[in-house]
């Protein structure tokens, strides 16, 4: 049970962040990362159509590589699905949540920006977030689906004047909101979280949740007698969809140390 793999999930590319952070703690342990390309983006679907997709797919996952723990590593996906996972599935679940507890005992002004997709910002869930953490701070919400889709898609391929105007129109809407700290409530954000800082400046500190869910799945592990005392096997970057796999997944995959992606 120990030598068997963790696996990572998200819509597609974000949740990479967080594995490589899990990879650093955890380096004995076997990690299989699903980008479900398939069904990307999942921001703008409805709870019951993502808790379908969410289940089926990480189903499939599961019958291949028989986890003995998963990430959900999409704020979309934990929000909307991660009971539903949890009740179907054997394995323990950890999930990935906007950081507002942390960002309401850093905000000076106790104004909080919550950048993330249209789904994130409008779920039940963030409303119990901002109630039970964060008392007496104004919480504003940013939709930034835009920001999002660059990153799957045009990362590696935009010319630096579309870069810096994506990364510009989100760091003007936080700036727009009187934010002292915003959190990046959609993984993806973190592959441009150094360009996201200098454009936002020194007034605005950026919040993300990836110490927060590594020290989780750690307990995790650690609670269930699950770490691995040694690294069994090669880790494996693997995309829902049909064949082929883009370039734009192979530099992925090259960049976060995998061997190459393959389809699930």
């Amino acid at each position: 049970m120990k030598s068997r793999p963790i696996i990572f999930f998200d819509s597609g590319v974000g949740g990479l962040p967080y594995l490589a952070l899990a990879r650093e703690r955890l380096p004995a342990e076997r990690f299989v990362y699903v980008a479900d390309r398939g069904h990307y983006p999942y921001g703008e679907k409805t709870v019951t159509e993502l808790r379908a997709v969410v289940l089926e797919v990480f189903g499939r996952a599961a019958e291949r590589f028989s986890p003995k723990l998963g990430v959900v590593a999409c704020n979309t996906a934990s929000v909307a699905a991660l009971d539903a996972l949890r009740a179907a599935f054997d394995p323990p679940f950890v999930g990935v949540v906007p950081a507002v507890k942390p960002a309401a005992a850093f905000s000076k002004n106790k104004r909080i920006g919550v950048l993330a997709t249209p789904q994130t910002v409008k779920n039940d869930y963030l409303d119990a977030l901002v109630r039970d953490f964060a008392e007496g701070c104004e919480v504003v919400r940013i939709p930034a689906p835009r920001l999002r889709d660059f990153v799957e898609t045009r990362l590696f391929d935009a010319p630096a004047a579309e870069k810096d105007e994506v990364i510009g129109e989100a760091a003007g809407a936080v700036r727009a909101s009187g934010a002292d700290v915003v959190v990046l409530g959609c993984t993806h954000y973190l592959h441009v979280a150094a360009e996201l800082e200098a454009a936002l400046g020194p007034s605005v500190r950026i919040i993300d949740s990836r110490e927060g869910v590594v020290n989780q799945l750690v307990r995790v592990l650690d609670g269930s007698r699950l770490r691995a005392a040694k690294r069994d096997g090669e880790d494996g970057f693997f995309l829902t969809g049909e064949a082929p796999v883009e370039e734009r997944y192979r530099r992925f995959a090259e960049r976060f140390g995998f061997a190459g992606a393959e389809i699930l």
